[in-house]
């Protein structure tokens, strides 16, 4: 009979077994797994060792990268004069970090909300959620203007679009409200006799050039020039050329929307907005002879220049007319027999220079400062022309229509 247990084993220890020789093979089959880890661990440190020198390396590459522009920013942290350029056309402005032309916006770029600012391409941009109901209460406010004005003042409006249309993919824009339309009903909702700028189209033909801030909530100079341009088509009138104005330009600003970001963690604000500034580039009109301010905070005019070329910092934009005021008279020797008087929001201050080339007189009124009833003003000085400027997120705010309508009487 076999002595074998269930197991299919003999009961007595095998010769073999006795003899060592598996005992052997299991020393063997241990030192090899010995090795085998030890390979491993090697593997694993060489691939930390390398990763770690990357990062060394890298880190190092950057810090020479920032160490270079914080020169470049110093070495342009003054405001410049520039002559201007004998070329044709516009002279396209733009920032030291930024090309002559903006690209076309890339629909695989990935976009973020940071607060309330949408940033996308190290830009930052504000969202439109206006309504038909708030763009015919705002052509409500601006015929009003007009019914008080009366038939011998002309009245005109202009509604500027932020950068949103011309800046953001179509993936972006199809989450918030049609810019385009909303103005078109506010122009078309008039009761009184009101004359539309219609400019959309004009910022778009232009929408790759710096026609706006990339940390501002505002247009540049550039943007306001042309439609600027199209005021004056309106008025029938010549345009100031703008090769043949004497240009400045502040350099490293970073504005409101690059400020709305900074929180107590986050003191510098959004990375990306923070680490693309922009240039603010304004232009010296001719034939001033006299501008005098209401100051915000102050109770006394005094005199002063049209553009405030000492600005800078996160005030750059300030350079434009001194900022939001009550309000700011400026004289010209133009002889044109005509006087203007702008109603404006930021837009307007780099806006209101340049109508400076085809009036007598420029009144500009910030309604969220002004004190008193406007339109008296306009009446007893015997203005010809009212030009209502708003971006088209004020023009869609109850409050703004509430600070113009304070200013009316």
């Amino acid at each position: 009979m076999s002595r074998r247990s269930s197991y299919g084993y003999s009961r007595n220890s095998s010769r073999t077994y006795r003899s060592g020789k598996y005992t052997g093979r299991r020393k063997r089959n241990k030192k090899i797994r010995i090795l085998i880890i030890v390979l491993a661990v090697l593997l694993i440190c060489a691939a930390v060792f390398a990763l770690l020198w990357f990062l060394v390396l890298n880190r190092d590459n950057e810090s020479s990268d920032s160490n270079n522009t914080d020169k470049e920013m110093s070495s342009q942290s003054s405001v410049s004069e520039i002559k201007p350029d004998t070329s044709s056309g516009p002279e396209k402005e733009t920032s030291s970090e930024s090309s002559d032309e903006e690209s076309e916006p890339d629909p695989d770029l990935e976009g973020y909300r940071d607060g309330n600012v949408f940033v996308y391409d190290k830009k930052g941009y504000e969202m439109f959620y206006g309504t038909d109901g708030s763009a015919e209460a705002y052509a409500a406010v601006v015929s009003k203007i007009k019914s008080l004005a009366g038939d011998g003042v002309n009245v005109y409006n202009m509604v500027v679009p932020n950068h949103a249309p011309f800046g953001l993919p179509e993936k972006y824009l199809s989450e918030m409200n049609d810019e385009q339309q909303n103005i078109k009903k506010i122009y078309s909702s008039y009761t009184e006799n009101v004359i539309p700028i219609d400019v959309y189209e004009t910022e778009k033909s232009h929408r790759k050039e710096y026609t706006y801030f990339k940390t501002d909530n505002n247009w540049t100079s550039l943007g306001a020039y042309y439609a600027y341009q199209e005021f004056c088509k309106s008025l029938g009138m010549q345009a100031v050329e703008l090769e043949k104005l004497q240009k400045g330009s502040i350099p490293d600003f970073r504005g409101a929307l690059c400020a709305a970001t900074k929180t107590d963690e986050n003191p510098d604000g959004n990375k990306e907005l923070a680490g693309n500034p922009d240039m603010v580039v304004y232009y010296n009109m001719p034939g001033i002879e006299s501008c005098i301010l209401l100051e915000n905070g102050r109770s006394e005019e005094r005199e002063v220049s049209l553009i405030a070329a000492f600005a800078e910092g996160s005030n750059a934009y300030s350079a434009f007319i001194w900022g939001n005021n009550p309000y700011m008279k400026v004289t010209t020797t133009q002889k044109t027999g005509r006087k203007l008087c702008i109603i404006k929001d930021s837009y307007g201050c780099a806006f209101a220079p340049f109508t400076t080339a085809n009036f007598d007189e420029v009144y500009i009124v910030d309604p969220s400062y002004y004190v008193g009833n406007v339109m008296d003003y306009i009446k007893e000085n015997k203005f010809t022309d009212v030009l209502v400027i708003n971006s088209i997120m004020n023009a869609n705010t109850s409050f703004r229509l509430d600070e113009i309508n304070s200013i009316l009487g």
